[in-house]
């Protein structure tokens, strides 16, 4: 009987790896990646409903609430699209739950490059990134607090016959995340955005 389990483990298994792929996810650091402070990172995937799926990447620092002299609460202001996206409730001594397999780490200091695996369907794949204290002339101190420029979010559908033969996939910039995290709407509009556009150079999806 265990023979057969293992049997029927084994099948399922591999009959799930022939409707998956690999990707490997690249973001290129910007001239504004480490500035001031290192950027804070969520990578998710969506539904084409915009529904969310499961968290690929996020740094650790966003993920455990570990903010220098940040309230109690955290900075929802940080990444507030991801944050109400995947319903996240930071938590410092537990390990993040964001569920299926994402990654953790502090922010790298030139860019960042994983591989995640998908099934065969249609996905659209998002990245937000944020700085801390990048004031200029249109997001001041006294106008956006802690968090100055607010965040910036990329995104890119990722089609279900998406292979090793496809071109790669950059992602465009989509918007902005609310200044104070009162939601989790991507905000159109770019005007006063300046050192946020260039925390990032490029983010690149490649199949293998």
């Amino acid at each position: 009987m265990k023979k057969i389990i293992t049997l029927l483990n084994l099948i399922i298994f591999c009959f799930g790896m022939a409707f998956a792929k690999e990707i490997t996810i690249s973001v290129g650091a910007g001239e504004n990646w480490k500035q001031k402070r290192e950027p804070q990172v969520a990578i998710w995937l969506e539904d084409t409903d915009g529904n969310y799926i499961k968290t690929l990447y996020v740094t650790e620092r966003a993920s455990r609430k570990s903010w220098i002299m940040g309230p109690k609460e955290g900075r929802p202001e940080s990444l507030p699209v991801w944050y109400h996206a995947s319903k996240f409730k930071p938590s410092k001594n537990a390990t993040p739950d964001i569920k299926l397999d994402a990654v953790t780490s502090a922010t790298p200091k030139g860019g960042i490059i994983f591989n995640a695996e998908l099934e065969n369907k249609t996905y659209v794949l998002k990245a937000e990134f944020n700085t801390s204290f990048d004031y200029n002339d249109f997001y001041t101190k006294k106008k956006s607090g802690v968090n100055g420029q607010p965040s910036v979010v990329y995104e890119a559908v990722i089609p279900a016959d998406f292979n090793e033969s496809s071109k790669e996939i950059r992602l465009e910039f989509a918007g902005t995340g609310s200044l104070d995290g009162a939601d989790g709407i991507i905000h159109k509009n770019a005007a006063g955005l300046t050192t946020a556009l260039t925390i990032v150079k490029l983010i690149a999806v490649a199949a293998k």
